[in-house]
């Protein structure tokens, strides 16, 4: 798992790799944090250079890794990510349109624009970067992101919106939603509705 990524963390793919570890690394040579010397030159031009090559694949891969998060945490009612300050020792709260909106602005400006805070937060709502980039690269690991989407729970009938049709639980009731995938494996795979009822009813799962 990489460290976390700059404060705060497109939309385009990038492919995961081990250059692109260390987004935060970088991100004091952004200008994130700490005091510099040249602020007090009077000749020193505040505008920040446009980043380069290498801290915009950076920036992008992020993006791309915020996708997953809420792709992954939004379905099952995270409200954002966390990630922790070195410069002020505290964790910070972004709600996913935020964090989302900052990268943006980071890749096209080279600057990260003033946030304010999420008012209030509750910790529960917001799931840690370093833990959300560990937990979606296990779940590639094994081949979960290619699980087929619910849109519909078929205890409550709620039809289930397009960006949590990946979530494991009907967003309305609480229903999980493994028995309907695998519900549909087995019925792409050419099984009968009366033998998907007959396997599901021996391995347990609600038919």
């Amino acid at each position: 798992m990489r460290d976390q990524p700059p404060d705060p963390p497109g939309d385009e793919p990038f492919d995961d790799g081990d250059e692109q570890d260390g987004a935060a690394d970088d991100y004091d040579d952004l200008g994130g944090g700490g005091y510099d010397e040249e602020l007090d030159d009077p000749g020193y031009d505040d505008e920040l250079d446009p980043l380069d090559e290498h801290e915009s694949a950076l920036v992008r891969q992020d993006l791309v890794d915020l996708e997953r998060f809420y792709n992954t945490f939004g379905a099952e009612g995270f409200r954002g990510v966390s990630v922790y300050c070195h410069d002020c020792a505290e964790e910070h709260y972004y709600p996913w349109d935020m964090l989302r909106e900052n990268l943006r602005t980071l890749l096209d400006t080279g600057e990260t624009p003033v946030h304010e805070p999420a008012f209030a937060p509750d910790p529960d709502q917001y799931v840690p970067w370093e833990y959300a980039r560990g937990y979606v690269d296990a779940l590639q690991d094994v081949g979960v992101d290619q699980r087929g989407d619910v849109d519909m729970c078929r205890r409550c009938g709620y039809e289930i919106p397009g960006e949590m049709q990946q979530g494991n639980f009907c967003p309305r009731c609480g229903t999980p939603l493994l028995n309907e995938r695998l519900r549909q494996a087995l019925g792409a795979r050419g099984l009968r509705p009366d033998d998907v009822s007959e396997v599901l009813r021996e391995t347990g799962l609600p038919d």
